[in-house]
């Protein structure tokens, strides 16, 4: 028979359980039942350790929520307003909401618009900037949002926590100070407009006279805004600064682009570029005047078209420009002093000798680019100081178009003494009314006497003779003209005794024969064909001319020799004898129509009056061959043709009744 055990008192024993669980949830403890009674004591003492420990965990995780649930409550009553404990400086924000927390950092902090910063710029010029001008004040809004902020988080469980911290050991928070900083730019902007000045450059200028002067450069100067921002920044966000704080204002000094040594030595080049110029060709001088070449020179500073065009940047130089333009009319005065015709020296007949008188002088023409090459190249050696700093300037050499003359005054000398008749010619004339009195004859004679033709010159009647009307003694006489002579039909008239004279005297000296004309009537005391009409009707002319192409000068000397009812010119030749002789030959005369002999009657004139006007002269074709030889050999030769028509005679007879 099986013992039962009393069972009673397990149940009442599970029942009693502190966490309430059955028999049936608590397998450690069903199985210790079905392990009898002997192991059920040792069981039952580790159920209270148990038991123990999951009561304290109870109770402590009890005592956590109530904790929590105090902590979160009170939390709660501050949402919105400033944790208690959080402070901004000395001004206690706690409890308070957004717009008191803003009242009251107003009220605590308004002070901060009060006040001025004055500054002080360099010349002693001052500008007040006011707090309030600025907007200065706290930064109440950043200031109030970190109050709020302060004491919470993100996190529950820390912002739990972080409350009572906060209202424990309380927060602290730096004021701030807020300023537009915009405006206070702007002020600083407004400042340096009166402090600021620009920089002057040095220049150079052309003044009266030639002279050039300098305006020296000046620094200007820039107040430094970033300097002046930072310490005004430095003043207005500083809780402790004073209502009154003075600071010197910034400035940094501008350099000019052109420095007065610049300008100094532009102004030394330009001088020596202005100084005369003297312009030299032997013995003779001519000066252009400084102050002539000072009007052409004007400056270039690199800095005035703000860079080179390559993008260098300007380096401040001043550049002296010369105008060689304005040289073109300076050269033209300069080639009316320079330019002037050759002169020979000259030769005289004093007491049957010849002598040399005057000096030679050379002519010359300026050329005119030549000569302003060479100034330009002398002014660009005195701006370079190249030409001697310091020294007078060397003359310029003359650049010109020489012409040696044809008898220089040595040569005179050396012939002069050498010099003979190497030929001679005469013709005889009538002292009547057709050659004014032989006054048509003479006095261009005269004019020639004594000139000197040069080798290689060209001796020209009509240039030598020059205008007939201004010589003494010549007058109105006669012209042939359609086969008949006028008496008094032409002024001059008779002259070509003279042109006819000189032209055989020369040919016979050796001279080539140039420009010749017959006469239009056959006179037999000329050579004949050897005649040498000259004439001027308008503006044309007949002229005589001859070339002396030996070495030596010729001399012309004239006589006047009377004979009777007639009187003779002779020209003689002199020079140095020249082993020139000449040859007339091959003469061959046709004679052409004959003349016819008139009477023309007078009725101004008394009867008995009988004149000759000219006796008839008969037409005739002529030629004849002239030649020069040169030491034995043909020098040049020439076989002249001329035809004479025939010449009525005029007898004038008067037949005025008394």
């Amino acid at each position: 028979m099986t013992d039962v055990p009393n069972t009673a008192a397990v149940p009442a024993a599970n029942t009693s359980t502190p966490d309430g669980e059955t028999r049936a949830g608590d397998p450690e403890l069903a199985a210790l039942v079905a392990g009898g009674v002997s192991a059920a004591r040792p069981r039952r003492r580790r159920s209270l350790a148990l038991r123990f420990g999951a009561s304290f965990v109870v109770a402590f995780v009890l005592a956590m929520g109530i904790g929590t649930g105090v902590m979160y409550a009170w939390g709660r009553q501050y949402d919105g307003l400033v944790l208690p404990g959080v402070r901004v400086g000395s001004t206690d924000l706690g409890g308070l909401n957004r717009e008191q927390a803003e009242a009251q950092l107003a009220k605590a902090y308004g002070s901060l618009a009060t006040g001025q910063i004055k500054l002080t710029g360099p010349d002693g010029e001052t500008k007040t900037i006011s707090y309030a001008d600025v907007g200065r004040g706290p930064n109440t809004s950043a200031l109030v949002d970190a109050a709020l902020a302060a004491g919470r988080h993100d996190e529950p469980l820390a912002n739990l926590i972080g409350a009572p911290q906060a209202a424990i050991h309380g927060v602290t928070l730096d004021a701030g100070v807020a300023y537009d900083h915009d405006k206070l730019a702007a002020a600083v902007e407004s400042l340096a407009t009166t402090i600021d000045q620009t920089p002057v450059d040095a220049t150079v200028s052309a003044g009266q006279g030639g002279t050039f002067s300098v305006t020296p450069a000046k620094n200007g100067r820039a107040v430094d805004k970033a300097a002046l921002l930072t310490a005004l920044d430095k003043q207005l966000a500083a809780l402790g600064t004073p209502a009154s704080v003075t600071l010197a204002v910034p400035v940094v000094s501008l350099t000019p682009a052109v420095h007065t040594a610049t300008a100094d030595a532009a102004k030394a080049d330009a001088e020596r570029m202005a100084a005369d110029v003297v312009v030299a060709r032997g013995k003779d001088t001519w000066t252009i005047p400084g102050t002539s070449l000072a009007r052409l020179i004007r400056f270039s500073t690199a800095a005035d078209g703000g860079g080179e065009p390559n993008g260098t940047p300007p380096d401040g130089s001043v550049t002296v420009l010369f105008n060689e333009s304005g040289l073109d009319p300076i050269l033209k005065t300069l080639a009316k002093q320079v330019n002037q015709t050759a002169k020979d020296a000259g030769l005289k007949l004093v007491g049957g000798h010849v002598v040399a008188t005057g000096a030679s002088r050379e002519g010359r023409t300026l050329d005119a680019a030549g000569m302003k090459a060479a100034i330009i190249g002398a002014i660009g050696a005195r701006q370079t100081g190249a030409d001697s700093p310091g020294a007078a300037a060397s003359p310029v050499t003359a650049v010109v178009k020489a012409v040696d003359p044809k008898l220089t005054t040595a040569d005179a000398k050396a012939f002069a003494g050498k010099m003979q008749v190497i030929s001679s010619f005469s013709v005889y004339y009538f002292v009547i009314i057709n050659n004014h009195f032989g006054g048509n004859i003479e006095a261009p004679a005269t004019k020639i006497n004594g000139t000197v033709v040069p080798a290689g010159g060209v001796f020209d009647f009509w240039k030598v003779v020059g205008d007939l009307r201004k010589l003494p003694g010549a007058g109105p006489g006669n012209a042939i003209e359609g086969g008949k002579i006028t008496v008094t039909g032409a002024f001059g008239g008779g002259i070509c005794t003279t042109s006819t004279t000189l032209f055989n005297a020369a040919f016979r000296a050796g001279m080539v024969p140039m420009a010749r004309q017959n006469h239009n009537e056959f006179i037999n005391r000329y050579p004949p064909g050897l005649d040498a009409t000259v004439w001027i009707v308008g503006g044309t002319k007949q002229t005589m001319s001859f070339k002396n192409d030996t070495q030596y000068p010729i001399l012309i000397q004239r006589t006047i020799r009377n004979d009777g009812s007639r009187r003779w010119i002779t020209f003689k030749i002199w020079s140095v004898p020249n082993g020139r002789t000449y040859k007339i030959s091959n003469l061959v005369i046709h004679h052409g129509p004959h003349a016819i002999d008139t009477v023309v009657r007078d009725s101004t004139k008394p009867v008995g009056y009988r004149f000759r006007n000219n006796a008839p002269a008969d037409g005739a074709k002529v030629w004849v061959t002239v030649s020069i030889y040169d030491h034995g050999k043909l020098h040049w030769s020439k076989r002249y043709y001329s035809n004479y028509p025939a010449v009525k005679g005029v007898l004038i007879v008067g037949t005025k009744q008394s």
